[in-house]
């Protein structure tokens, strides 16, 4: 039996410059430091944020990244009740090679594991092919365009919401 050319692991403290360098790559919409060091923070605090967090290695080389959040309660009218994925990237020498998909299907089995049905994303109201692909993975297109989502990036500050039912 062979094995799979495209595993997942967990992103360790000592991996995190790794996530970081390919959320930088492959991400067209900026990130604070904040935005990683999340992932390690919230284990010290009393009633931590949940969070899904995986680097994908093709063969032996980390070359795609997913962070998704387990949201309980509706924060904000974009902070919904399901799993929100932040970011998921894979470096473009390694698109549609399936790196992408290993990371969709792991959040998806780490939702069902929260017992969550709903998983969803935004995305630049310019990627369409982003949008494209979340589409052919069973999402669907919300209606309404959020207006200003993308405050950081002088590049789209709009996104699309991307739901799925699972």
């Amino acid at each position: 039996m062979s094995r799979d050319i495209i595993s997942v692991d967990d992103v360790y403290l000592n991996t995190l410059g790794t996530f970081i360098t390919i959320v930088n790559s492959a991400s067209p919409i900026p990130h604070s430091d904040s935005f990683f060091n999340e992932l390690f923070e919230s284990k010290c605090e009393t009633k931590p944020a949940t969070f899904i967090s995986q680097l994908a290695y093709y063969g032996e080389i980390a070359v795609g990244c997913v962070k998704a959040k387990l949201i309980t309660d509706k924060i904000s009218k974009t902070e919904l009740p399901g799993v929100h994925i932040e970011t998921l990237d894979v470096l473009k020498a390694y698109r549609g090679k399936g790196v992408g998909s290993k990371l969709l299907e792991y959040v998806e089995n780490r939702c069902k594991q929260y017992h969550q049905s709903e998983l969803y994303t935004y995305v630049p109201s310019n990627n369409e092919g982003a949008v494209e692909w979340y589409l052919k993975h069973g999402f669907k297109l919300n209606n309404d365009r959020v207006q200003g989502y993308y405050e950081e990036t002088a590049e789209s500050l709009d996104a699309y919401l991307l739901m799925k039912r699972l």
